[in-house]
């Protein structure tokens, strides 16, 4: 429906459309646990899976993630992705992608590491991405990282995983 709205305004649905995507496949992953919510590898590996040329390497304990924190990783995996395409490791024929995850009692931490990309110039204006990557996991008294090294994009996410699942 949004697409037949937006047809006349390219640019507006490019810039919607991924994500639109993005939430779509999670919540097709959500609906396969009963509504409850997606590992975190499944997700990453949706997330991931339109780049599948990239190398990419996932390493972590399955983890169960409830919807609504699922919900919030979906955005921020699909808005580094894109960005990794765009700019970073994924425009690279060498690059590589290195996701890891860990749970601490309650806390998750998330460390996305891009390598051998382009050289990252300059950084711009913090706009859409930046501004969601800040505040998707704050309801889940999170934090994001992020830092543009000379070897590519790193980024720490951190977050409680509500008490039902931890």
């Amino acid at each position: 429906m949004l697409h037949q709205v937006l047809h006349n305004q390219p640019q507006v649905w490019a810039s919607i459309d991924g994500r639109i995507r993005a939430l779509s496949a999670t919540d097709d992953l959500i609906g396969r646990a009963d509504g409850s919510g997606c590992e975190l590898r499944e997700l990453l590996l949706s997330e991931l899976g339109p780049y599948g040329h990239v190398r990419f390497t996932l390493d972590g304990e399955p983890l169960f993630l409830p919807a609504k924190l699922a919900v919030s990783f979906a955005l921020i995996f699909h808005e580094l992705a894109t960005n990794a395409g765009k700019y970073g490791a994924f425009s690279s024929p060498l690059g590589l992608l290195q996701v890891s995850w860990s749970v601490a009692g309650d806390r998750l931490t998330v460390v996305w590491d891009e390598n051998e990309g382009p050289p990252i110039g300059t950084v711009g204006a913090a706009g859409f991405g930046t501004k969601l990557l800040n505040a998707a996991l704050r309801p889940f008294d999170g934090n994001t990282e992020i830092a543009f090294l000379r070897t590519g994009v790193h980024c720490t996410l951190k977050c409680r995983i509500p008490r039902d699942v931890a």
